[in-house]
Parts: structure tokens; C-alpha cells; sequence
């Protein structure tokens, strides 16, 4: 989930730590008035909501749902901590956003709901013609220890359309430590993308083996040579030094662990 309140501003008259101390301190007797600054403070209403959701009863996840389309990111967020059934088929919905990061969080909501319901309904997203939507249904599923997830994301790794949604599938399957994607990842090192690069030494960081270092290396000199066709590639060619050295700390770090117990 997001840290929703690492991003607020200084002020004069302490709304933001108030808010703060809401979303720390408050309960249940403050849910109706929480409720009734959310129809009014618009201002505030995505983190009101957030708050309510972690302290409201179980039937204010009706009340959170009606704010998806004018607040997708928070509302997805709110539902999570809620934790309600009732919140599915609003979650699922911000699931296909256009937004990514709604996408991601309405992902980890559902996530935190689990079951039957979820896992049935999600499924059905890995059909879904956007393969945006795809990639994070079949993080979900993969989260959730549901079968079906990893062998898309698999898929989707090496052949979407979108090489964003390459590079996510590469990230996700990373987090997952999907060993069975090892290749997959070394292969990345020598992609022509500077993002499925950086998405690729970023998953090396959990599954990386000593062996790897060496190739690590060579793939961010020769990343360091290319030029960004898309956004996206100079956000991962500004990104990967920091991730390199990171992956390769975290890949030092655990042989050296595993070297000490020989």
C-alpha cells in the first residue's frame, strides 16, 4: 500500500497532522463524522477516506465505493482496509483502470481480502483484451498462491506487446522469486530496451546467483551507451544505477551468507 501521508505539505493550521493523528489514533466513534467531512472536505476526501476505511464498520464500504470514479486511487486503498466482500466488484473494476497505480493498489486490496470470490473473479481478468489489466490480474493470482497467475506473467515477460508491460511482468515476477524465471531475467541483461534492462537486473536482486555479477555489470555499461526511444527508458536509464548496485549488494549479501555456511 501506499504511505498516503509521506507526501504532505507543511501548513499553518495542522490539518495534516490531524490527519495524521486520524489515520494513528482514530476509532469507530469517529467513523460518522469522518463520513460526513468526506462529503464535504474535498480537499481532504481521499485521505478521509483511507481513514475510514481503516476504522469504519464493514457497511461504510458502500459509502467508500460511491467516491470510485471521482477518487480511484484512494477509494482503492480504502476498500483494502476495510477488508469487505462487499468491496469487490468496485476493487475489480479500478483492477482494468487506465491508471497504474490505481491498478497496482486495487490489486493489493484484493489481495488482503482473498478467497474464493477474488480468485474466481480475477481470473476472468487474464482474459481481459488490455494486457495491462492482464499483467496485474496474474500478479494477483500469483500473491495469492493461485496457479494460474505465474504462468502468465511468465508469458507475458517475453511476449506482450507493450514492452511496459514486459518490464512489469519482469518486476513482478522478481518480487515473487520465481526461480523458474532466472533465464528469463539473464536474457533481459541483453535486451535492446533500457527499461526491460533495469526491470531485468531489478529481478536478478531476489534471484540472482554469484554467477551473475559479471553480467550484471557488462549489461549496465552497455546500457549506459544507449539513448531512451520512449519516457519510460529514460526514467529506467536514470533509475539503474541505483538499482544495479542494489541488486548487486543483495546478490553479494546472500552468497556471502550462503558461502558461510559451507
Amino acid at each position: 500500500m501506499y504511505d498516503t501521508f509521506t507526501e504532505l505539505e507543511l501548513d499553518f493550521f495542522c490539518e495534516n497532522g490531524v490527519l495524521k493523528a486520524l489515520y494513528s489514533l482514530a476509532t469507530f466513534s469517529y467513523a460518522k463524522e469522518i463520513s460526513e467531512l468526506v462529503e464535504t472536505a474535498t480537499a481532504y476526501r481521499p485521505l478521509l477516506l483511507i481513514i475510514l476505511g481503516k476504522i469504519g464498520h464493514p457497511r461504510y464500504a458502500y459509502f467508500i465505493a460511491k467516491f470510485a470514479d471521482k477518487e480511484p486511487l484512494a477509494v482503492a486503498q480504502a476498500l483494502g482496509e476495510i477488508k469487505q466482500p462487499s468491496g469487490i466488484p468496485v476493487l475489480l473494476r479500478l483492477l482494468e483502470s487506465s491508471n497504474e497505480s490505481v491498478r497496482w493498489t486495487a490489486c493489493q486490496s484484493l489481495v488482503l481480502i482473498k478467497g474464493d470470490r477474488v480468485v474466481d473473479s480475477v481470473k476472468l481478468r487474464l482474459r481481459y483484451p488490455n494486457q495491462d489489466v492482464v499483467v496485474i490480474a496474474a500478479r494477483t493470482l500469483a500473491v495469492l498462491g493461485v496457479g494460474d497467475g505465474l504462468p502468465v506473467l511468465r508469458n507475458l515477460s517475453q511476449k506482450a506487446e507493450s514492452l511496459r508491460t514486459r518490464s512489469l511482468a519482469i518486476a513482478y515476477l522478481g518480487q515473487l522469486k520465481d526461480l523458474e524465471s532466472r533465464a528469463i531475467f539473464i536474457a533481459g541483461l541483453k535486451h535492446k530496451s533500457p527499461m526491460i534492462r533495469a526491470y531485468s537486473i531489478y529481478a536478478l536482486g531476489f534471484v540472482g546467483k554469484a554467477s551473475d555479477i559479471a553480467m550484471i555489470e557488462a549489461s549496465l555499461i552497455e546500457a549506459k551507451k544507449m539513448t531512451a526511444a520512449i519516457p519510460e527508458d529514460r526514467e529506467a536509464l536514470d533509475l539503474i544505477d541505483e538499482t544495479a548496485r542494489v541488486t548487486l549488494q543483495e546478490i553479494r549479501r546472500k552468497t556471502g551468507q550462503e558461502d558461510g555456511r559451507r
